[in-house]
C-alpha cells in the first residue's frame, strides 16, 4: 500500500485488518447469547420494558447487538455469567417461543485485508428527550434495517447499556424534572457503536455512514443523535481497530462514555423486529399435537 492510499484511509477512518489483529480478537469475559426470534414475532417495544426495568438491579454491562454475516442475526450480551439465567427468562417473557444458545463467535467473520469503517452516536441536545416505545406506530428498525440490506457486506451494531446507579451532579436538574426524584432512578447510561467490514474503501465509508445517520428515526425536536466517524483519528488511541477490540470486550471507553437513557428510549433500540424482514435468521416453531391425541 502507498502513502497515498494509507492517507486517505486514515482521512476516511478506514483500515485494512491483519490476519494477526483478528486473531487476537477473543471472547469477551462475560456471557454471549444469540437470538433466533420466531416468524411473525408480535410487536414486543413495550413489553421490553419490563425486562430492562428487571435488568436495571443487576450489576454489569448488557449489549443488544445486531450483526449482518451470512444472515442478519441478534445477540445480547452480559458482562456477569450470573445474570445469564435472569436475562434468558425476562427474553422469554417477552418473545415465548425465541430459540436461545450460547454464541458460537464473537464477532461477524471479518477476513484478513478486509477496510473496517466505524462510528458511533453522540447525543446532541437534552437527555431522557429520544422517541419512546411508545411513539412508534411501526417498528423503527424497518428504516435500519433497510439500510442494512442494501449494505453488500458484513455489518455490526451494538447497543451497549449499564444501569446508572449515580446521577451525575450537571444531569441531577433533568433527571428531577422527569422523576420528582434524584435516586433510585430507573436511568441507563447508553453507547451506540457501528462498525462495517468490506473489501471496497467507498463501499465500507457509504455503508457505515448509511447505518449510522438510520439512526435518525429516534430524533425529537429537543434531542439528536449524530454520527461521529473516526476519520482523522488517532491510530493507537482512537483508530478503527482499537474502536473494534472495545466493541469486542463490550466495554465503554475513556473517549466514548455515552448518555443518559430512560427504559422507555431503550427499549425502543433494545427489541427484536416486530415485522417479517428479509435476510433475519428465524427459528421454525414445529407444533407439537398434545399427547393424549392417538393418531
Amino acid at each position: 500500500m502507498n502513502v497515498y492510499e494509507r492517507l486517505k484511509e486514515w482521512r476516511y477512518g478506514l483500515y485494512r485488518v491483519k490476519g494477526q489483529e483478528i486473531n487476537r480478537l477473543k471472547f469477551p469475559e462475560g456471557v454471549l447469547l444469540k437470538l433466533e426470534p420466531p416468524e411473525g414475532c408480535d410487536t414486543s417495544m413495550v413489553e421490553m420494558q419490563k425486562a430492562l426495568y428487571v435488568l436495571w438491579y443487576y450489576p454489569g454491562r448488557f449489549s443488544f447487538e445486531i450483526w449482518k454475516d451470512k444472515g442478519i442475526e441478534f445477540f445480547f450480551f452480559s458482562s456477569r455469567k450470573t445474570a445469564e439465567g435472569v436475562l434468558k427468562s425476562q427474553l422469554e417473557a417477552v418473545y415465548p417461543q425465541v430459540h436461545i444458545q450460547r454464541a458460537e463467535k464473537n464477532l461477524p467473520e471479518i477476513t484478513p485485508g478486509e477496510i473496517i469503517a466505524c462510528s458511533y452516536l453522540k447525543l446532541y441536545g437534552q437527555e431522557l428527550s429520544l422517541r419512546c416505545a411508545e411513539d412508534f406506530r411501526r417498528d423503527p428498525y424497518h428504516h435500519i434495517f433497510g439500510a442494512i440490506r442494501n449494505f453488500q457486506g458484513k455489518a455490526m451494531i451494538q447497543i451497549l447499556f449499564e444501569p446508572l446507579r449515580r446521577i451525575p451532579k450537571d444531569k441531577l436538574t433533568i433527571v428531577a424534572q422527569k422523576y420528582g426524584i434524584t435516586t433510585r432512578a430507573p436511568l441507563f447510561r447508553c453507547l451506540i457503536r457501528i462498525m462495517v467490514a468490506t473489501g471496497n474503501e467507498e463501499a465500507a465509508k457509504d455503508g457505515c455512514d448509511a447505518l449510522s445517520t438510520a439512526f435518525t428515526v429516534f430524533d425529537t425536536g429537543k434531542a439528536q443523535l449524530h454520527p461521529v466517524p473516526l476519520s482523522l483519528s488517532f491510530p493507537l488511541i482512537n483508530g478503527p481497530y482499537q474502536f473494534l477490540k472495545k466493541m469486542n470486550e463490550r466495554r465503554f471507553s475513556l473517549l466514548h462514555k455515552g448518555f443518559m437513557i430512560s427504559v422507555p428510549e431503550l427499549a425502543a433500540l433494545v427489541h427484536l423486529p416486530s415485522e417479517k424482514i428479509g435476510g433475519v435468521q428465524y427459528h421454525r416453531v414445529e407444533l407439537e399435537p398434545p399427547s393424549y391425541i392417538e393418531w
